[in-house]
């Protein structure tokens, strides 16, 4: 086998992120935008010592499940992975992959929202217009309408193309409750006013508040959260319920409660009516910020928000909730839960992954309860709520 050589295959399953699997002579190729039971053509991209990355010539055989997608830069943007398919069967492929990965009877959840879900998007800038960088390739891709990002979004890229935006690189825009924040990273002579109007509630530039509002303000169940431009908060107001009651059912109640990766402290806030006392750690200066403002905003008393690297943290608690990020849980945290006397931690994981390899090295725990809820629909990604409960003596 070599790069460039093209095979006809038929695609035997798919993994998580919605790539077709097939096999020739026991090595597994990796076929973007396939689909279980498809008959294809493919061409070899790139081999590594036991499997193959391929691209998708022509379908042949199509699936009964495949569908026309709905994006004209499905292709070229590679920021999507199951918009060749419907959404019912999205969930199917990621419940079944989770269920064989972990060994576990999932309880499983989607979003209502399939498209124009997403409250954050990030773009870059060449050859002055907006653009995404492809998932694999880099390579650019310009466009005038995201199908997962929310409308006003899209509206506003749509506005900045009629600008020519060299020397800005990058453009992140938030929408929360309606209203737009975008941060602008560019030289420092770019003119941003010649661009921004009264439709933008809320201007950075270069991480620093030039127009109108400091912050956004969120409003989610009975509670307010704050957020600037580089804090972490959830992409999908509605998984964001859904996961945080989860958690708050999983955690229990009891006297300390620990939040690692704490972010704005949403989570912990969520939580603390069922708890004496909680702390969060965080190791973003910015949502820290925001966790002791949302602390105020919502006149929780009993928690403590503290900036600070989550490997660092001792004590002894009731029950832990860990919310890494992609890279999951780092060795000391690892050993610092494995140790812990807490009676539960609940790990909120954004990727199975690196939870997989986690959960191996909590070993003091059982899992007790496992739920996955679809929060990225037509992308790769989902996000997890396992509960661990320590060992019986």
């Amino acid at each position: 086998m070599k790069v460039n050589d093209t095979y006809e295959v038929r695609i035997i399953d798919n993994d998580i992120n919605g790539n077709g699997i097939a096999r020739i002579n026991n090595f597994v190729l990796f076929i973007p935008f396939c689909l279980k039971g498809e008959e294809v053509l493919i061409k070899v991209v790139d081999i590594k010592k036991s499997y193959a990355f391929c691209d998708l010539v022509n379908i042949i055989k199509p699936s009964l499940d495949r569908c026309d997608s709905v994006c004209a830069f499905y292709e070229s943007c590679g920021g999507c992975n199951f918009l060749h398919t419907n959404y019912d069967y999205e969930n199917f492929i990621k419940k079944s992959n989770l269920e064989r990965m972990f060994g576990y009877n999932i309880e499983y959840y989607s979003a209502e929202d399939d498209l124009f879900y997403r409250n954050k998007a990030t773009f870059h800038v060449k050859d002055g217009k907006l653009c995404y960088y492809n998932a694999s390739s880099h390579k650019p891709c310009f466009i005038n309408e995201c199908k997962i990002a929310n409308e006003k979004i899209n509206y506003f890229v749509n506005y900045l193309s009629g600008f020519n935006l060299t020397g800005i690189f990058e453009v992140m825009f938030r929408v929360i409750s309606g209203k737009v924040m975008v941060n602008f990273i560019c030289n420092e002579s770019y003119d941003i006013k010649s661009i921004i109007n009264e439709d933008f509630d809320c201007v950075y530039v270069n991480n620093e508040h030039f127009f109108g509002e400091e912050y956004l303000i969120d409003k989610v169940g009975r509670f307010k959260f704050s957020i600037y431009p580089n804090s972490f908060y959830q992409v999908n107001p509605e998984g964001m319920k859904v996961i945080y009651n989860i958690a708050k059912k999983y955690a229990g109640k009891g006297d300390k409660l620990l939040d690692l990766y704490c972010g704005t402290g949403t989570i912990g806030i969520w939580l603390s009516k069922n708890f004496n006392s909680a702390v969060g750690y965080e190791i973003n200066e910015s949502s820290i910020k925001n966790a002791i403002i949302n602390k105020e905003l919502n006149n929780i008393n009993n928690i403590e928000f503290v900036l600070g690297n989550a490997s660092s943290v001792k004590g002894e608690y009731d029950v832990i909730v860990v919310d890494p990020p992609r890279s999951g849980l780092s060795k000391e945290v690892r050993e610092f839960l494995n140790s812990s006397s807490a009676r539960r931690i609940v790990y909120i994981s954004c990727n199975p992954f690196t939870l997989q390899r986690d959960l191996k090295c909590i070993n003091n725990y059982n899992i007790s309860s496992f739920s996955a809820f679809n929060m990225f629909p037509r992308s790769g990604h989902v996000e997890c709520v396992v509960l661990l409960e320590i060992k019986k003596e």
